[in-house]
């Protein structure tokens, strides 16, 4: 045989394979005419060998940068390997079907035979090797003439790593195909190293590694050459493919369920808009009943449950409409102490009589950035929580203090407590222990308004100890009118105020709330009419109070245009949600006040104060 060394015991296999690879490239036709050679009517592209090799590896190093040059080198062989692998499975199939080889032990044994009349290499075949087709396959041969190292070689270069990568990606290939089982192959000696040859173990990717060990045990002598290797990494590689196909799959799921919640949160602030018009109106009324009784007066407790029924709900719509990001964020420095003792009282009417409050407030908490409506909402939202784990009563301590760069506070209950798996799953949108009832929304939400403020909340709980919500959020230098806040005065005056708002109840609800207040209302139930009153200067305004939601034409946009026929008109927004980020923005940047529909005529009364600055 001239292509192949092999044991006497596979001579005869191997002649055969000689005589069938020979007759097949017999077949060869050269035609420089057409640019074009063929064997057995299949056209070949002769490349130089360096192009492949010693070139290839060049030419990665200069796109990476000599300082990226192990990652250049990394890369080349990953493509190499990956390229001589595949086209040694083709050439394998192309040939068994042009020669009609069916036997798997004739289809490999032409490969080595077909190597070398290909120019890749001659092959040795050690006596070692099992070709056989299950977990004990392992070949281990020389490629003595190998193109790669020669081509290293002839450019005179030497190598720190075996070089001769697309032998071995192909060698395997066309085994793999032989065999149809996995295989790869390793170069453990090689002459570009220093080495007297080129020398390949090949077995299935899982035993590999212990085929090589195994081998160099046998040959100590070869212990302190067979170092440095590289196990190409085809089938990991495929594996990684495949975990990114998997991610992929799993983002594409997760994008999905976020669109699902958006959706979701889009329901939920639409119905919280239209549920704080009723809110208002409800909470409204009954606030002004209650306001023209005595305390004596029997009708005063039924006024009192229905206006802490209507505080419940507008925690509720409050919870809705954060989970659907419709609030406006107004973010001022607010001293925590002051936003806890004027949210106490209304704390207290929502989690009854058998519950304790107790504050602990440390005077020198300090100050936070934060939204005064969206801080109220975290501590209703925490002490409803604590109510509804206090069933027979029990005490609920809010307490705060300065911890350095933060302000701690804390909201703290002797109920039942929670349980590991409730305690993992606490801040879930929608997840509840309460049964029927319960939007599961309260700590989702203060996690969402906290983790926004900069701020951390965590968890301390355990079954029949209580539980502990702290909440973390960056301290930061009191304002000069911290201590007296301006939104704090308690409005009422002779103003005229005119109102824009096209829901009957809610105009009927503002004229008598305003009239309460000693304002004088001109109510108005759509954009025409209220430009009509605007454009009449002989009809004296002190504020435009406008629904930012209108027919035709937004309250936004009514206040642009009445700010353009009255330059020193004050303008008041109110609304159940903000329409698009453009207002937020309005809102938030531009000194225009914002007011949060629920709200009760005091609270009306407030900030219609603040922004006219009517003094005490």
């Amino acid at each position: 045989m001239r292509t192949v060394r092999v044991p006497d015991q596979m001579k005869e296999l191997f002649a055969k394979a000689e005589e069938v690879v020979s007759r097949f490239f017999q077949e060869r036709i050269d035609n420089p005419t057409h640019g074009t050679i063929e064997i057995h009517g299949e056209r070949y592209v002769l490349v130089r060998g360096a192009a492949l090799s010693v070139e290839f590896f060049d030419l990665v190093r200069s796109l990476y940068g000599e300082d990226k040059r192990s990652e250049a080198d990394d890369f080349a062989r990953a493509i190499l390997f990956d390229l001589a692998h595949a086209v040694g499975k083709t050439d394998a199939r192309n040939f068994h079907t042009r020669m009609q080889l069916t036997d798997p032990v004739a289809k490999l044994s032409a490969g080595p035979v077909h190597f070398a009349y290909t120019g890749w290499a001659s092959v040795e075949i050690f006596s070692e090797s099992r070709a056989t087709p299950d977990d004990e396959y392992c070949l281990i041969y020389d490629h003595p003439y190998s193109f790669e190292s020669d081509a290293w070689l002839r450019a005179g270069r030497n190598a720190e790593f075996s070089v001769c990568i697309m032998n071995a990606g192909y060698s395997s290939g066309w085994c793999e195909e032989s065999f149809g089982q996995k295989l790869v192959a390793a170069e453990i000696l090689c002459r570009c190293k220093g080495d007297a040859t080129c020398r390949f173990v090949m077995a299935p990717p899982q035993q590999i590694k212990a085929r090589i060990d195994a081998y160099v045990e046998q040959h100590p002598e070869l212990a302190a050459r067979a170092i440095g290797f590289q196990i190409p990494d085809f089938f990991a590689r495929k594996r990684e493919q495949e975990a990114l196909e998997q991610r992929q799959r799993q983002l594409e799921e997760e994008l999905r369920q976020t669109q699902k919640l958006e959706a979701l949160g889009r329901l939920a602030g639409g119905i919280a808009h239209d549920f704080n018009n009723l809110i208002s109106v409800v909470l409204g009324q009954a606030t002004l009943s209650r306001r023209g009784l005595s305390d004596t007066d029997p009708m005063v407790q039924d006024l009192s449950r229905i206006i802490r029924a209507a505080e419940r709900a507008r925690v509720l719509t409050q919870q809705l409409s954060a989970f659907g990001r419709l609030q406006v964020t107004r973010n001022e420095i607010l001293d925590l102490n002051v936003v806890i003792t004027e949210a106490a009282h209304l704390i207290e009417r929502v989690i009854g009589g058998e519950v304790v409050l107790q504050l602990r407030l440390a005077p020198d908490a300090g100050s936070v950035l934060a939204d005064r409506t969206q801080l109220e909402q975290v501590l209703m939202n925490l002490a409803v929580n604590a109510r509804d784990a206090m069933l027979e009563g029990g005490d609920l301590t809010i307490s705060t203090v300065h911890n350095g760069t933060t302000v701690d506070l804390s909201v703290s209950d002797t109920g039942i407590g929670m349980s590991e798996e409730t305690r993992s799953r606490a801040f879930e949108p929608f997840y509840t222990t309460k049964g029927e009832g319960s939007t599961g929304l309260g700590l989702s939400t203060a996690y969402g308004i906290v983790t926004n403020a900069k701020g951390t909340i965590t968890i301390d709980s355990l079954p029949n100890h209580g539980t502990t919500i702290r909440l973390s959020l960056p301290r930061v230098a009191s304002h000069p009118t911290n201590n007296q806040r301006k939104d704090a005065i308690i409005g009422g005056g002779t103003e005229t105020i005119l109102v824009a708002e096209d829901q009957p109840e809610l105009r009927e609800l503002l004229e008598m709330s305003l009239s309460a207040y000693g304002y004088k209302p001109i109510i108005t139930e759509d954009i025409d009419e209220a430009l009509r009153i605007l454009a009449d200067r002989t009809q004296h305004i002190d504020l435009l109070l406008t629904d930012v939601t209108m027919p035709r034409m937004s309250g936004v946009d009514l206040a642009k245009h009445a700010v353009a026929l009255r330059s020193d008109l004050k303008v008041l927004f109110m609304s159940g949600h903000t329409p698009d980020p453009e207002h937020r923005a309005l809102f938030t940047n531009n000194g225009s006040v914002y007011l949060q529909k629920p709200f009760t005529p005091q609270e009306l009364a407030t900030r219609i104060a603040l922004v006219l600055k009517i003094q005490p």
